[in-house]
């Protein structure tokens, strides 16, 4: 019967069973099917596509409290300012179809980019000054991470009434040219340009010469400050990265569409089959 030890289940293993599980379940009824897992993520998930025509990819995932965050987060933002929930879904977009949001391929996470677009109207507009509060001002959010301040705070956003099209172009400048990728952390908790605190641990990736390291994005999770958000990012990932907002700066010096902008990201060798 073996010890208490040997019954236990490993939470995440138990996870990763129950969504293989479901996912099996789903496809073999053919009303979904398989488009790509991350099980090598904190939080494993698996994308389907429902059948039909215009069926838009769903994200399978169990016990997992990431999705709640994100739709809350995007929840206020519209709240906030109608701008920066537009903003999010745009560079969300944007990641997805240049293909630098899949995890499992060593990117940042959706809710990363989210966080990324959240603090960027925090701090990259200074001539403007803040679109967005700190996380305190998010009064379902911060609830969420247990901070309720008991009420919902105002805030008045600044800047000068500028598109969702050029704040977008303004991220792109901003973590381009700005952000500081070795010694700045993405904290939408404080809101505030600074290192990351020493609750955050440090994400340090290998080079692809197998020796030499560099220092990840830090990202903290404003639901738990000791999470750092950025650690599914690898050498490749970043440097995908830097070369999508490199390509996006040289087009909005062309003044490319946005259709342009959006054309799909397929690897050197073909079309991506994910």
């Amino acid at each position: 019967r073996g010890t208490k030890a040997s019954l236990s289940l490993d939470e995440r293993q138990l996870q990763k069973s129950a969504l293989r599980a479901f996912t099996d379940r789903l496809v073999a009824s053919g009303d979904f099917k398989f488009r790509r897992s991350a099980f090598s993520a904190d939080e494993p998930k698996v994308t389907l596509l429902p059948s039909g025509e215009g069926a838009v990819p769903i994200d399978l995932a169990i016990n997992c409290a990431t999705p709640l965050h994100n739709a809350a987060l995007l929840m206020e933002c519209g709240r906030l300012d109608p701008r920066a929930q537009a903003l999010a879904l745009l560079v969300r977009r944007w990641t997805r179809d240049r293909g630098i949001c899949h995890v499992a391929k060593g990117h940042l996470s959706p809710y990363a980019w989210t966080l990324l677009t959240i603090y960027f109207l925090q701090v990259g507009l200074e001539e403007e000054g803040p679109i967005l509060p700190a996380f305190k001002g998010f009064a379902v959010s911060s609830s969420l991470a247990g901070k309720a301040t008991g009420h919902a705070l105002q805030h008045q956003a600044a800047g000068t009434g500028k598109s969702v099209g050029t704040l977008f172009m303004d991220f792109v400048r901003f973590y381009s040219s700005s952000f500081d990728f070795r010694n700045e952390a993405v904290s939408i908790r404080t809101g505030k340009r600074a290192p990351p605190g020493l609750a955050l641990p440090l994400h340090i990736m290998l080079c692809e010469d197998g020796k030499s390291t560099e220092v990840g994005l830090c990202i903290e999770d404003p639901f738990d400050q000791t999470r750092n958000i950025g650690t599914t990012m690898n050498i490749v990932g970043l440097e995908r990265m830097k070369q999508e907002l490199a390509r996006a700066e040289e087009l909005f010096s062309k003044s490319a569409s946005l259709s342009e902008m959006l054309e799909p990201w397929f690897p050197e060798d073909g079309p991506a089959s994910a």
